[in-house]
């Protein structure tokens, strides 16, 4: 109280009114310093924000403190507190904060497509419609698996493959001439074998006869440019430059009480466009047109070139040996898996694939069935 009593005595001031004015100057100064260090706080939350954003530390790490920065106590409105920083200067000099690393963020790899790996030379399994069952005509079928691979699968030869389909280069056209959508380019045998060293065929059943011309026009098969294994090695100019092995695991059961004797060779594997009604035309040798209307079907097909179980006997009189290939006798109420095999270009591999099931009638009501592959 020395100051009071000494401006008491030089200006007589009242008491009462100089402890009034000094406790209002004390009140105005603590809470400019209040208002200075909330500031203060105010700019080191700011930069401690701006640090943390900077270094990857997110929203969610600041709630899970609470929304609380450790090394600053949270401030109050109405506290007095004071920060150990009192200058501005000394947020400068203080230690900057710890630099959080961030770990490089794991490699995501998206799996390849059935296309891709099938291209990339491996073996697929396909689960798509595993498990269809379809009646039909006296039976019932059911796909159980499919698996696509440049190569044959284990325990399949090349002596297990009855036929295969030619070698073809296929391009694709959008003629309005060309219903099936695209062109083909069937290499013969003869010219392949005089290309790359090999010596002419023999003459073959079924391939020709004692006439050197018939044979050796002879189409170059993909079983003639297959390794032991069934790798393509033909001719490279084929659009994609191979061939795939899809075999197919199906079960057939026959739906009769009755013993079924049939020839299987008529289960194509489809593909391409589908064409909806053809109709051909013929001109006789007197000029009348004949149109003939067909049911729709897919452009693309091929036949089976290995079946797992045949019984080899002969369906009709004089009946071929590789037709012979092809039958099978149900019995009655007989179901059986079977696994057939197709030779695919890989001109139509990647597309839409479609099993022909079988027909017991031979009539162009409700003959193509099909049993979608993927």
């Amino acid at each position: 109280m020395k100051n009071y009593r000494y401006l008491e005595e030089i200006g007589k001031v009242d008491e009462a009114f100089l402890k009034e004015v000094f406790a209002f100057n004390e009140s105005a100064e603590t809470k400019r310093r209040q208002k200075m260090n909330k500031t203060i706080i105010m700019k080191l939350t700011a930069v401690a924000a701006c640090a943390a954003l900077a270094v990857g530390v997110g929203a969610l790490a600041l709630s899970g403190r609470q929304g609380k920065i450790t090394s600053l106590p949270e401030a109050q409105e109405d506290s007095a507190f004071t920060p150990e920083i009192s200058e501005p200067a000394d947020v400068a000099e203080s230690e900057p904060a710890d630099v959080v690393e961030i770990e490089p963020a794991d490699v995501v790899e998206i799996e390849p497509s059935y296309n891709e790996r099938i291209a990339n030379g491996e073996t697929v399994t396909v689960e798509t419609y595993i498990g269809k069952r379809i009646e039909h005509q006296g039976f019932a079928y059911t796909l159980r698996d499919i698996t696509v691979s440049p190569t044959f699968p284990e325990g399949i030869t090349k002596a297990d493959i009855a036929a295969t389909p030619a070698v073809i280069a296929y391009t694709d056209s959008d003629s309005e001439d060309n219903m099936l959508g695209f062109d083909e380019k069937v290499y013969d045998y003869s010219e392949y074998a005089a290309e790359h060293g090999l010596p002419p065929i023999e003459l073959e059943e079924n391939y020709g006869s004692e006439y050197p011309w018939q044979y050796h026009s002879r189409a170059l098969d993909v079983i003639d440019v297959v390794d032991e294994n069934g790798l393509y090695q033909g001719p490279m100019d084929v659009p994609d430059g191979a061939y795939k092995w899809i075999f197919l695991e199906v079960e057939i059961e026959n739906l009769s009480d009755e013993e079924q004797r049939e020839y299987m060779a008529d289960m194509e594997l489809n593909g391409g466009r589908w064409i909806e009604n053809p109709v051909s035309l013929a001109i006789t040798p007197e000029g009348e047109e004949i149109r003939t209307a067909h049911p729709s079907f897919y452009a693309y097909s091929e036949n089976i070139c290995y079946m797992s179980e045949h019984t080899g006997e002969e369906l009709y009189d004089g009946q071929a040996e590789g037709k012979k290939f092809h039958n099978l006798v149900f019995a009655p109420r007989e179901t059986k898996t079977l696994v057939l095999g197709y030779c695919v270009s890989d001109h139509f591999v990647y597309g839409d694939l479609f099993l022909n099931l079988h027909n017991t009638e031979m009539t162009y009501t409700d003959s193509f069935v099909y049993l979608p592959l993927k």
